[in-house]
C-alpha cells in the first residue's frame, strides 16, 4: 500500500510539473514569435518546441527514479537542453522568460553541481556569444557577469540546502515506512502472543473442569460395572454422582464458553465450594476427605477464587489419580497478607521433579504467577504429598479487599 501510494503522488507531481513546463514554454514560444524580429522569432520558437520534445523524450524519465538525480546520466539531457537554449536567448530576449521554468528542470535531474553548472552554461552562454561577436561591449557585460556569478553562487547554496531538504524528507519517510513495518509486526505478534495466552488459558480450564469430570466419570462407571450385581443400592449412588457430574461439567462447558466464572462460585462462597468439592471427592473415591478453614477470613477478589479453586480441583484429582490415599486435608488459610490453600494426603507419595509435565502442575503454576502467588510441592516415596498455594494479598484501608468479618459459613474450623 505505501509503495503504491508513493507511485499515485509521483504520477501526481509528474503530471502536475509536465503540465506546468510544457504550457508555460508554449506560451513564450508563442510570445517570441509575436515580438521577434521575422524568422528570429520563428526559430526562437522552434527551438523552444525543442525544448518541450526534448523534455518529453528523455527529461520525465529523469525526473522519477531517485538514482537519476544528479548522476551522470543526466549530462547528455542537460547537454541537449544547453544546445537549444543558448541559440533561442542569442535570437530573441523573450526567450529569457523560459528560464522560470527550464532552470528548475535543470536543478531537479541535475543536482546541485550538475544543475549550477548547466545553469551556468544558460547564463553566460549567450552574454559570451555577443561578446565575441562584438555586440556587446565588455565594460557593459561587467554589471551584468558579475550578477550572474551572485546569482550562480546563490543558486549553488540554495540547491545545496534544499537536496539536504530532500535526503532528510526521504530518510525520514524510510524511518516512517520502517515505524509502519515494526508496528504491523509488533501487532501481529501481540495478536499472536494474544492467542497462544487464550489458548493456554482454554487448556487450563478444560483440563481442570471437564478432563477431570470426565475421569470421574469413566471411574464411576467402571465402580458401577462391578457393583451391579454385588451391591444394587451403591451403583445406584454412584448412578447419581455420574449424573451429577456431568451436569456440573455441561454447566462448566457453558460458563467456559460464556467467559463466565466457575459454576461453583457463581451461586455461593469460596469455602461453600471448597466444602461441596472435598466432600464430592470423598465420596466419589471412598477416601476420607475434611476441609478446614483457618484465620480471619477476607473478601477475595474474583482471579484470588477461581486460582485457589482450581488448585484444589487439580490437586484433589493427582490424589485420585496417583497417591492410593486413605485420607486426605484440604486447609484454607488466611493472613494479614495472604491466603494459603494447601492439600496433604497420605498417599504413596512420590519425587517431584523440577520440570513437570503435563498439565496439571504446570498449570496450576501459571495461575499462581499470574497473581503473584507460588505453588510448592513437597513430596517423597512412601510419605504422602502436599500440595501449598500461596498468594499475596495487598488489602488497603477502605477497600473491599480488606479483612471482613466471618459469617457463619467461615466461622467453622473442621468442615467434613
Amino acid at each position: 500500500m505505501t509503495e503504491e501510494r508513493e507511485d499515485d503522488h509521483a504520477w501526481h507531481v509528474d503530471r502536475a510539473w509536465g503540465t506546468y513546463f510544457t504550457g508555460s514554454t508554449a506560451v513564450i514560444a508563442v510570445i517570441a514569435v509575436m515580438t521577434g524580429d521575422g524568422w528570429r522569432g520563428w526559430v526562437t520558437a522552434a527551438l523552444l518546441g525543442g525544448v518541450v520534445v526534448w523534455y518529453l523524450l528523455l527529461g520525465r524519465r529523469l525526473l522519477r527514479p531517485q538514482e537519476f538525480h544528479g548522476s551522470p546520466r543526466t549530462i547528455p539531457f542537460l547537454a541537449g537542453l544547453v544546445a537549444l537554449m543558448v541559440p533561442a536567448l542569442v535570437l530573441t530576449p523573450t526567450a529569457t522568460f523560459a528560464m522560470f521554468s527550464v532552470s528548475p528542470l535543470v536543478f531537479m535531474t541535475g543536482g546541485a553541481w550538475l544543475g549550477t553548472a548547466t545553469a551556468a552554461a544558460l547564463l553566460f552562454g549567450p552574454i559570451l556569444f555577443r561578446l565575441v561577436s562584438g555586440s556587446l561591449p565588455w565594460k557593459a557585460a561587467a554589471p551584468e557577469l558579475l550578477i550572474f556569478l551572485v546569482i550562480l553562487f546563490f543558486s549553488l547554496w540554495f540547491a545545496r540546502w534544499f537536496e539536504r531538504v530532500i535526503v532528510q524528507s526521504h530518510e525520514r519517510a524510510d524511518l516512517i515506512a520502517a515505524l509502519r513495518t515494526s508496528r504491523e509486526e509488533s501487532t501481529r505478534l501481540s495478536e499472536e502472543a494474544g492467542a497462544l495466552a487464550e489458548r493456554e488459558r482454554l487448556a487450563r480450564e478444560l483440563h481442570d473442569t471437564l478432563a477431570q469430570g470426565l475421569t470421574s466419570i469413566i471411574a464411576l462407571s467402571q465402580a458401577v460395572e462391578s457393583e451391579l450385581d454385588t451391591d444394587p443400592d451403591l451403583a445406584r449412588r454412584h448412578l447419581a454422582l455420574m449424573r451429577e457430574t456431568a451436569t456440573e461439567n455441561l454447566a462448566e462447558a457453558r460458563a467456559i464458553v460464556a467467559a463466565r466464572q466457575p459454576v461453583q462460585l457463581e451461586n455461593e462462597t469460596l469455602e461453600a465450594a471448597l466444602s461441596r468439592l472435598t466432600e464430592r471427592f470423598g465420596r466419589e473415591s471412598g477416601v476420607t476427605a475434611r476441609l478446614s478453614v483457618n484465620g480471619d477470613p477476607v473478601f477475595l477478589p474474583g482471579a484470588h477464587q477461581v486460582c485457589l479453586l482450581r488448585t484444589a480441583q487439580e490437586a484433589l484429582a493427582n490424589v485420585r489419580r496417583h497417591a492410593r490415599a486413605g485420607r486426605v486435608g484440604v486447609t484454607l488459610g488466611f493472613a494479614p497478607e495472604s491466603v494459603e490453600l494447601s492439600v496433604t494426603d497420605d498417599g504413596r507419595g512420590f519425587t517431584p521433579l523440577p520440570d513437570s509435565r503435563g498439565h496439571g502442575l504446570p498449570g496450576m503454576r501459571a495461575r499462581a504467577e499470574a497473581l503473584g502467588g507460588r505453588v510448592h510441592v513437597a513430596s517423597a516415596p512412601g510419605t504422602g504429598t502436599t500440595v501449598r498455594l500461596l498468594l499475596p494479598l495487598d488489602p488497603e484501608p477502605g477497600d473491599p479487599a480488606a479483612p471482613a468479618a466471618p459469617d457463619s459459613a467461615c466461622e467453622r474450623r473442621a468442615v467434613p
